[in-house]
């Protein structure tokens, strides 16, 4: 990327704590017992420029080469929102819910990650054309997409899931909680309850006014699992879903109705429906951490198949064939609930 598209650093005292290239550094850091937090700038002609984020550094980064990148997304109530998140990732590095990471906070504000229907802003393309090569040139992470994660809050846990169903390739996880979601793939059938925070004009700045149906579904998470459910089991993308069932939102349905999408066509995801749990609030710290555990534990340091399974999973088997029951088949589609 050149020069007009970087915001040189000003602050010499972090040139060795960088792999930093000469046209990119950053502004200025602040260290704490686990880590550091850099904050920075990215200039843009795709979305309102400069766009700020905060890198935050895991202990031993100064020695260490090609760690994985965990991009977090802040919801619609923007960065302000997200402050409990960088003593969230501290936390979860203290007690190795984290595996060491580069996290990188992106202040987006009310954009909903998304390439807007006019072209006015484009977050989408930010994302993947811009920010990703400028932290991967500038920080010590690696280039491999299977080291490339996401996590997001609401708004951003609908961005998050966007991104890795429509790039499965280029992402190995994503952490999706609270994801401002909705329960249909047809934006004529929305339920008012489901989007009573989000007036008609909001609606129409991102997706045409009038709306343009087609290219919602082009950008919905269900319709891309749906479209895109060969590349995403192909792919290996490590997928976890969390929602309150307190969610102030209702949240929560559009949440329910993407995992019955996901289970219902085969591809494998974690799903927790939090008891007590609600949009905001003291439990969303925690379960950012248990969606960092699961990160950790599938994509960061994933031990592959329980080998001590194999044999009894190859005698379970020869039993369902038995039966006449194809050990390759689909999940049944979820029953009704209703007799």
């Amino acid at each position: 990327m050149n020069q007009t598209r970087r915001e040189a650093i000003s602050t010499a005292a972090l040139a060795g704590l960088f792999a930093v290239p000469a046209t990119g550094m950053a502004q200025a850091a602040n260290t704490s017992a686990s880590g550091r937090e850099v904050k920075a700038q990215l200039a843009s002609r795709l979305v309102p420029s400069p766009v700020n984020y905060t890198a935050i550094l895991p202990a031993g980064y100064e020695a260490a080469q090609d760690l994985p990148l965990l991009l977090a997304l802040h919801g619609g109530d923007g960065i302000e929102g997200f402050s409990f998140f960088p003593a969230t990732v501290e936390a979860a590095w203290s007690s190795g819910d984290l595996a060491p990471c580069v996290v990188v906070i992106v202040n987006s504000g009310r954009s909903f990650w998304l390439d807007w229907k006019d072209g006015a802003q484009r977050w989408e393309t930010f994302v993947m054309q811009e920010l990703l090569p400028h932290l991967r040139s500038t920080f010590k992470v690696s280039q491999d997409a299977r080291k490339l994660t996401l996590i997001g809050h609401s708004m951003g846990g609908l961005g998050g899931l966007r991104l890795a169903f429509k790039y499965p390739e280029q992402f190995a996880g994503v952490a999706a909680l609270e994801s401002a979601i909705e329960p249909t793939f047809d934006y004529g059938a929305m339920n008012v309850r489901n989007n009573f925070f989000r007036p008609p004009a909001l609606m129409e700045a991102y997706f045409g006014k009038p709306i343009d149906k087609a290219f919602w579904a082009a950008n919905n998470p269900a319709n891309l699992a749906v479209a895109h459910a060969a590349r995403i089991k192909a792919s290996g993308l490590q997928i976890y879903l969390d929602v309150g069932d307190r969610d102030i939102l209702n949240t929560f349905d559009g949440v329910e109705f993407l995992h019955r999408v996901l289970w219902d066509h085969g591809i494998d995801h974690e799903y927790r429906l939090v008891r007590g749990g609600d949009h905001w609030g003291r439990t969303v710290p925690p379960r950012f951490r248990d969606g960092m555990r699961f990160l950790t534990r599938q994509v960061f340091t994933a031990e592959g198949e329980d080998l001590t399974q194999v044999a009894n999973r190859e005698r379970i088997n020869q039993m369902k064939k038995a039966a006449n029951v194809d050990p390759a088949a689909l999940r049944l589609p979820l029953p009704k609930t209703s007799p």
